[in-house]
């Protein structure tokens, strides 16, 4: 049937015009060809077929265990996690790699060398465990650990050799490591590099003795001259005055170059809040000359900022807040800004100057004009004045400032229980409606790592305030006061525990001449930044006191992004220093969530305390509840 279908089986040729065409006939018009290459195509499929079961059959064996042999000085478990081969388990069932196994027993090689075994040599072994299944058996055969006879200092000139030496992690008579050794290395550059010695080529070469199995570490150096600071040129200002940039720099033309220089001084034009980076570099160049420029490349911020905000707290009710500044003024990092919030309790405006380069000094001065307006349990207190602040940063973590204000001060919607307190017989009106003036002084001392969320570091702060007729205060009745203040905060994060956080602080105010301490200088506690659990300025009514103490306790539990929080919160408020008591003492306990969002870490706490004398018979347990709300943590 196929042969019939077929045009001219035959194999003939043909000429035409000139060309030969060649038609080659059709083999398989024969039986016996057919046959053939029938069976041709079956041998083939039988042949696949065969081939196909070894191939399934040679699958890697599966790893029941991964036995590690002949390790004293590294514990098996610390082997194990080395390798990429795992032992499998009841579900999982892991196969051998081969060619991972290569690597495994490398990465074990190069650990033990790491640590002194220089002749280590690590084999592995395959025990069959049943069918398709193996223990998989490393024995470690660790040699001997050998250790540092001498290390040698070689072509030392500028650098003093018994202060490289001091600063040695690898000792003489100790095991040798390869990771300390390399260390050494790098500290000896960054010893080199605080000497200006930019030029300085070190090389380490150990040289291993297997008779006695020790190492003789050799560190050789060319050093080079010192190189010291030419011209500063800085790139990349758009609107920034340059001398803006040069202030600020710690290192001038003329020292020598020190990495520790430039990154304080790069640090210090981030903080001045107009750029965005910042990078220093010497210029090189191919003479010998012992001087480099120093290349200074920022890329500027911009200038103008503002932001708003709103929340709700179960005291405050609604809230808001906003804040309009332009940072850099006249291209001289002068800012001029305005800020101010609103809520039942409190509302506040203020605007202001600052220039963070006082007589040609690291001292920041401010002038701002305020108007505030405190809504408190027992009056309103309402103030409009000026102010004007030096702040000079006297070490990183040190700070101190002085701020001298004046003030009108009126005090509004007196509660019936302090109206006897105002008698125009016993009190002057000036205590009510009166001009102030008064000096203050601060020094902070701040360790934290973040001043919105802190995890870890310390502050501590002291402030002092007099108010007096000397400094501009109304001269009639003799109403100068002196407030004191302190506060401390501490931070501790405990690996594997939840972390730690305590705040303590304590406020004592005092007339001076005889006189009487005003209304808005009495003190009150209670609220999100004193004690949770109590409404604002609740702790100390009616009539407040000349003493209050505070402290807030949190423990903090991170959760990728989320922070749960407890915390035990106490304070009280005594009349007089010699009054007050452990009666005083207020408690107040609760939890909070904080969690991280792109414009900072949003907090949100509930707190309440038992019943007690502050409350009547009819107080609710829903009345002792309170929820607070903010941005960043509670202290």
């Amino acid at each position: 049937m196929l042969c019939s279908k077929l045009n001219d089986c035959s194999g003939k040729y043909k000429w035409a015009r000139g060309q030969m065409k060649v038609h080659v006939g059709w083999p398989m018009c024969n039986p016996v060809y057919i046959h053939l290459f029938i069976w041709w195509i079956s041998l083939g499929l039988i042949l696949v077929l065969f081939s196909a079961g070894p191939v399934s059959a040679q699958r890697n064996p599966i790893v029941d265990q991964i036995i590690i042999e002949g390790n004293t000085a590294i514990d098996s478990e610390r082997i194990r996690s080395l390798m990429i081969n795992k032992s499998g388990g009841l579900i999982r069932k892991n196969r051998l790699n081969f060619s991972d196994l290569i690597g495994d027993l490398e990465a074990i090689e190069n650990v033990y060398r790491n640590s002194g075994f220089l002749d280590v040599r690590a084999r592995q072994f395959q025990n069959p465990n049943g069918v398709d299944h193996v223990l998989l058996r490393i024995v470690i055969d660790e040699g001997p650990r050998y250790t540092v006879k001498k290390v040698n200092l070689i072509g030392f000139n500028h650098l003093e050799a018994a202060e490289i030496r001091r600063n040695l992690l690898t000792r003489e008579g100790q095991s040798y490591f390869r990771l300390l050794a390399a260390a050494d290395k790098r500290n000896i550059q960054a010893l080199a590099n605080r000497n200006a010695l930019l030029d300085v080529r070190i090389d380490m070469k150990p040289e291993s003795n297997p008779i006695d199995h020790s190492i003789t570490l050799n560190f050789f150096i060319v050093e080079g001259e010192p190189i010291r600071v030419g011209e500063i040129q800085v790139r990349g200002l758009q609107k920034t005055q340059r001398y803006v940039v040069i202030r600020e720099l710690e290192i001038k033309p003329g020292d020598l170059y020190d990495n520790n220089k430039l990154a304080r001084s790069q640090t210090r034009l981030f903080q001045t809040g107009l750029f965005r980076s910042a990078r220093m570099e010497p210029i090189r160049n191919d003479s010998s000359s012992t001087t480099r420029d120093l290349l200074v490349s920022v890329t500027e911020l911009p200038s103008g900022e503002f932001s708003f905000g709103g929340g709700f707290a179960s005291v405050e009710r609604f809230r808001a807040s906003y804040s309009l500044a332009y940072r850099n003024w006249l291209g001289r990092a002068i800012t001029i800004g305005t800020n101010g919030q609103i809520s039942e309790l409190l509302q506040q405006v203020d605007a202001g100057v600052s220039q963070p380069w006082l007589f040609e000094t690291r001292t920041t001065g401010t002038l701002r004009g305020f108007f505030t307006r405190r809504n408190r349990i027992s009056h309103i207190e309402r103030e409009i004045g000026i102010a004007i602040s030096a702040s000079r940063e006297i070490s990183r973590a040190f700070r101190g400032q002085s701020i001298y204000t004046l003030k009108q001060v009126k005090i509004l919607s007196l509660s019936d229980s302090l109206t006897h307190i105002l008698q125009s017989d016993s009190v002057a009106d000036s205590l009510r409606s009166r001009r102030e003036g008064s000096l203050t002084q601060v020094i902070l001392y701040d360790t934290r790592d973040d001043i919105l969320s802190p995890s870890t570091g310390f502050l501590g702060q002291i402030q002092v305030n007099i108010a007096s007729p000397l400094l501009g205060s109304s001269s009639q009745n003799k109403n100068s006061t002196l407030t004191l203040s302190a506060l401390i905060r501490k931070y501790i994060p405990i690996q594997n525990f939840p972390d730690f956080a305590t705040s303590f602080s304590i406020s004592y105010v005092r007339a001076l001449g005889h006189g009487f301490i005003p209304l808005d200088k009495i003190l009150y506690a209670g609220g999100d930044r004193s004690v949770r659990g109590f409404s604002i300025d609740q702790i100390g009514q009616p009539e407040g006191g000349a003493i209050a103490v505070s402290s807030q306790n949190e423990i903090r539990i991170s959760l990728s992004g989320v922070v749960l929080a407890g915390f035990i919160d106490w304070g009280g408020v005594g009349k007089t220093v010699g009054s007050f008591d452990l009666d005083d003492i207020q408690v107040g306990l609760g939890g909070g969530l904080r969690v991280t969002s792109p414009i900072g870490l949003i907090r949100g706490d509930i707190g309440f305390h038992n019943k007690g004398d502050l409350d009547n018979q009819l107080t609710t347990l829903y009345d002792r509840i309170f929820f607070y709300f903010g941005l960043g943590q509670a202290f």
